[in-house]
């Protein structure tokens, strides 16, 4: 193990492909996340389990050299401490693993080893109410008598003639 002074504090949120088989998901961060902080004299200190989640947008990304599109993930995080030299290269490692869609990795302040998981504030929901589109009949104009030919000529000279 290496010395804790030289140890920092980083954060890694992950986000795996959504067609893992939801037993597996556990055994995938096993082997794909914590075995290779292990491996180098990390410690985890904390972690937030993975949990299927629907993306703000769709991400592509070439697996077997084909354009795979997403629009879920389990996304998870957890915290650990290592060497700074490992958390340089351990982005690029997990950039290579095809069941690792998006990975960030940030340094945090010493005493902030546990993840404090958000309590999900839930809005009271409104209630659906039925509504009804007001149809407005138009009112029935009063029917007029037909024009005959003479005083349809005569309204429609008074219409045309030039103002004084």
């Amino acid at each position: 193990m290496a010395n804790a002074e030289e140890m920092k504090i980083y954060e890694i949120g992950y986000l795996l492909v959504p067609y893992l088989p939801a037993e597996e998901v556990g055994k995938t961060v096993e082997k794909s996340i914590k075995a290779k902080i292990l491996a180098t004299g990390g410690e985890i200190t904390s972690e937030m389990a993975p949990v299927m989640t629907r993306l703000a947008y769709v991400i592509t990304m070439v697996i077997n050299n084909k354009h795979t599109k997403f629009s879920d993930g389990y996304f998870g995080a957890l915290r650990f401490k290592a060497l700074p030299a490992f958390a340089a290269t351990f982005e690029a490692e997990l950039a290579k693993d095809d069941l690792v869609i998006r990975s960030i990795t940030i340094s945090l302040p010493k005493g902030s080893e546990n993840i404090i998981t958000p309590k999900r504030v839930s809005a009271p929901r409104r209630e659906e109410k039925a509504f009804e589109i007001e149809r407005i009949v138009p009112d029935k104009e009063e029917e007029k008598p037909a024009l005959s030919v003479e005083d349809l000529d005569k309204e429609i000279d008074k219409l045309v003639e030039p103002a004084d």
